[in-house]
């Protein structure tokens, strides 16, 4: 026998419990938060996911004093952002005022306490604001590792390297892992939340802790349940069941209730109808919610453009605004930016794409402030992999290493891993201009889990090679 519960977990929904088919779900929620939790309690976790390759040495790179600098101007040649801001193609010197020309230096002290003359690409003036107040820290030539390893023991297999390495699907699979795995379908995240669901979820929680604003999500699920998806912005009813719509739609709505309603010993019949149940439930306490605190997400909504990455965001600080009402101490987001899968065109697509990033991120620091919760979230990029530190003719192809970013006041700022030497047959070319990372992936996701709250041994188990590099996690947040 099949119960509801057990459909719930099945569908990402555990914790949408009895109280979602009261007569007021809002009242009982709220009742429960407020008893049980409060804010100073909370912690939220957000991926953005730059989908297609982010090409991170033009996103963060290094400034005139800096060692590398020469070695990335000439390896990058028209590529390098310094060379063509001034170029007479660049769009901003046709007076496209979407582009900007201004590079934004920054100085970053790295753990040994070197300081590394960087600057951001132009557009990114917020992030360079943020940086510059110790809220962000750039892991420098970082990528999926299953192990550590020098470069002619990769070349020569005696290390493991991930499966299909340069390809968008399998790397993104590696990536959600958390240890390089691209033969699993479930994240690292949607792990750790079945770890911390027990602690952290409560009996009348209406959502699960992961949420993704841009489809269903490997890195948000585990083995016995999934994220839930939800679209920014105000909830609507589910699409074609609305009873007060036309005929069509009021005769789709009895037809539906007429089929939850036939009697059936079919496994997948029962388990469909829970399923459509849980999103009816769910959609109306939502819609209840937001009708209750319509200006204070107002408020929220107000920091932000209308970027695609902004909308998601935006979401997401409002589903933040309400995890009281929701009945969440512990929230995990996936929000995501295509485009950078720029073999070509680069020097046009990639400027408005990290112009937006840097907007998106910043309105949301913001929309935190707002709520005195910059403390308690924690933002952090990723993507498929890196791209060759030489160029095409008109862009990059796929790559290992690339830079990331923790973004929040409980960051630590600064310079983490080891700068590369962007040098084409340099020590860090793994092959064709493609650097080797210096840091694994596992290094950064584990420090982000044990500051959401995981203990260690929750750790080890999420990351079960974190052990194979000798230093660790990084030391990424300040000591509270």
């Amino acid at each position: 026998m099949i119960l509801r519960r057990e459909i719930l977990k099945a569908f990402g929904l555990l914790g949408a419990s009895s109280a979602l088919l009261q007569s007021n779900p809002l009242l009982a929620l709220q009742v429960t938060a407020d008893k049980q939790h409060g804010a100073s309690d909370y912690k939220g976790l957000v991926c953005i996911m730059l989908n297609g390759g982010n090409d991170a040495f033009n996103m963060v790179f290094p400034d005139t004093t800096h060692p590398q600098y020469q070695n990335y101007m000439n390896s990058r040649q028209a590529l390098a952002v310094p060379n063509y801001v001034n170029q007479p193609q660049y769009l901003a010197n046709k007076g496209d005022d979407r582009y900007s020309k201004q590079l934004l230096p920054i100085m970053l002290r790295d753990l040994v306490g070197q300081q590394h003359a960087l600057s951001f690409h132009p557009g990114m003036e917020g992030l360079q604001s943020l940086a510059r107040g110790n809220q962000v820290a750039v892991i420098a030539n970082t990528g999926v590792l299953i192990e550590p390893g020098s470069r002619d023991e990769f070349k020569k297999n005696k290390k493991r390297k991930p499966a299909f390495l340069f390809a968008h699907n399998q790397q993104r699979k590696a990536v959600y892992s958390g240890v390089g795995d691209n033969n699993v379908t479930t994240g690292w995240a949607g792990h750790m939340n079945e770890q911390l669901s027990f602690k952290y979820v409560q009996p009348n929680a209406v959502l699960p802790m992961g949420i993704s604003f841009r489809g269903s999500n490997q890195w948000l699920r585990g083995q016995h349940s999934i994220g839930a998806v939800l679209a920014p912005g105000k909830p609507s009813k589910i699409i074609g069941l609305d009873d007060k719509g036309n005929k069509r739609q009021q005769a789709r709505v009895e037809t539906v209730q007429t089929l939850q309603s036939l009697p059936s010993d079919d496994v997948l019949i029962r388990v469909m109808r829970g399923k459509l149940t849980s999103a009816q439930d769910l959609a109306t306490v939502l819609t209840q919610l937001w009708a209750e605190n319509s200006k204070a997400l107002a408020k929220i909504d107000a920091f932000f453009d209308d970027g695609k990455l902004s909308r998601q965001l935006a979401g997401v600080a409002q589903t933040i605004l309400l995890r009281e009402s929701l009945g969440m101490q512990r929230q995990v987001f996936m929000v995501e930016l295509g485009g950078f899968d720029t073999h070509a065109g680069q020097i046009d697509k990639q400027p408005l794409l990290l112009a937006e990033l840097s907007r998106a991120i910043t309105s949301f620091q913001q929309a935190l402030a707002s709520l005195s919760l910059t403390k308690q979230v924690t933002t952090f990029t990723a993507s498929d992999f890196g791209r060759t530190l030489t160029s095409n003719g008109s862009g990059t192809d796929h790559g290992w290493g690339s830079h990331q970013l923790v973004i929040g006041s409980a960051v630590q700022g600064g310079l983490y891993g080891q700068w590369p030497i962007m040098l084409r047959g340099g020590a860090d070319d793994y092959r064709s201009g493609r650097l080797l990372p210096s840091t694994s992936l596992t290094q950064i996701n584990a420090s982000l889990a044990a500051w959401f709250g995981a203990s260690k041994n929750d750790v080890n188990d999420l990351f079960p090679n974190l052990k194979d590099f000798p230093t660790g996690s990084l030391p990424l947040f300040k000591r509270m």
